[in-house]
């Protein structure tokens, strides 16, 4: 299963509070579909206890697939989010970039 995505390089993009909180809630999700085919893999161990442990495994398959999805579904957002903050984050530079480079241009503006 593919983990969550380093942290974004700029820090106000990497610090924000949503993609912070949906982060953590992929990490949890992917914890706990490992713990939950641990638990699987263990059953699937005892074959001769096939028909008592059948219901607990089915129901694990549930909670794992479910969380995969889940965490699955998180993963896209927070794909989306970053690029949204990324892409404003680029926007502002560009405009500060090209309001700095216009007060060079003026020819009664000084640069400190």
């Amino acid at each position: 299963m593919s983990r969550a995505k380093p942290p974004a390089a700029d820090t106000a993009v990497a610090s924000d509070p949503e993609l912070v909180r949906l982060g953590q809630r992929i990490r949890s999700l992917q914890d706990l579909a490992e713990r939950r085919m641990a638990e699987a893999e263990g059953l699937s161990k005892t074959p001769d206890k096939l028909m008592e442990t059948f219901d607990r495994f089915m129901q694990l398959n549930e909670e794992i697939l479910g969380a995969i999805g889940q965490a699955h579904e998180l993963q896209q957002q927070y794909r989306r989010r970053r690029q949204r903050l990324e892409a404003e984050r680029a926007r502002r530079l560009a405009t500060a970039r090209a309001q700095f480079l216009a007060q060079g241009l003026l020819p009664d503006a000084t640069r400190h």
